[in-house]
This record gives structure tokens, C-alpha cells and sequence, in this order.
């Protein structure tokens, strides 16, 4: 991949890491909000999901797949850092451009993805 196409795809995954942050603080924030942990007056730590009523359980959810995709925002950006983007990490060929553009911090070509994913099924 030639250093233009490398450097749209770390603006874009930099862009992606600010949008998908400021999603996650603001579900984090609504989830305080909707539960008031202050009002827990004991002095044990408390886990949003032990005392988050049944209405935040989507919340919850939503939470976590943000978090997870931050993750892979972040590990995309590492693999641009030190060279290995737009390689897949399983077979080691090429990602397809089409791909990245969908998916620019996806780790695995479309092949060894299909495979991954028939293996969890």
C-alpha cells in the first residue's frame, strides 16, 4: 500500500477513534445517570451491570460493542504504526482496498473472516 492511501486510512481510523470515544463517554454517562450510582450510600464498589435495572441492559450491550469496536480502532492504528496494515493477520495476503474502506480496521481478508466466523458457528 503506498503512503497516500496508508495515511487516508490512519486519518479516517483517527476520526473513527473520536466519534466512537465520544460515543462510548456519552453511554457511560447516561448509564450513571439512569442508575445515580451516588445514590448508593454503601461504601462497596458497585458494577453498573449488578444494579442497572432491566431498561439499561441495551445500554449495557451497546456499551460493550463500542468499547470492542475502540479496541479494534486501536489495534488498526498500532498495525499502521508499525507496517502491518492491509496485511491479514491470519493468512498474511493482501486486504482488499473494497474492505478497508468498509472496514478500515479489519484485521483479516474476507476469506480467513468467512472462516473465523464458520468456526464460531
Amino acid at each position: 500500500m503506498n503512503a497516500e492511501k496508508l495515511s487516508q486510512f490512519r486519518e479516517q481510523l483517527l476520526r473513527m477513534r473520536e466519534r466512537v470515544g465520544g460515543e462510548v463517554n456519552n453511554v457511560v454517562q447516561a448509564l450513571q445517570e439512569e442508575v445515580n450510582i451516588d445514590s448508593n450510600i454503601s461504601a462497596a464498589p458497585v458494577h453498573l451491570a449488578d444494579v442497572a435495572p432491566s431498561a439499561v441492559d441495551a445500554d449495557v450491550e451497546v456499551l460493550q460493542t463500542e468499547r470492542n469496536l475502540l479496541e479494534q480502532i486501536n489495534e488498526a492504528l498500532e498495525r499502521v504504526d508499525r507496517g502491518g496494515f492491509g496485511s491479514c493477520e491470519e493468512c498474511g495476503k493482501e486486504i482488499s482496498e473494497e474492505r478497508l474502506k468498509a472496514l478500515p480496521y479489519a484485521p483479516l481478508c474476507v476469506g480467513c473472516a468467512r472462516l473465523e466466523s464458520e468456526t464460531k458457528l
